[in-house]
């Protein structure tokens, strides 16, 4: 982040450069490139899916979570003790 805070700044004095965040690598990129001020941000969709689990309750998600491997545990076969 530090580099592209910098990059932002020395773009400050082109009113047609715009500063690009590229392939972030998760979602917390996303979060870094608003917080720096980025213009332009590539992202996959892999990543845009999981845009909407920011700022999820994390309870309810840890939940969510035991839940899908109860499930999957049950779907192959398996029996929890």
């Amino acid at each position: 982040m530090p580099m592209m805070r910098e990059a932002k700044a020395l773009l400050a004095h082109l009113p047609k450069a715009e500063l690009l965040w590229a392939s972030p690598r998760e979602v917390l990129n996303l979060v870094q490139a608003e917080q720096v001020g980025c213009d332009i941000i590539t992202v996959t969709t892999d990543i845009l899916n999981k845009v909407a689990l920011l700022g999820k309750d994390l309870d309810q998600f840890s939940l969510e979570t035991v839940k899908m491997f109860h499930s999957d545990a049950q779907a192959a076969g398996f029996k929890l003790i």
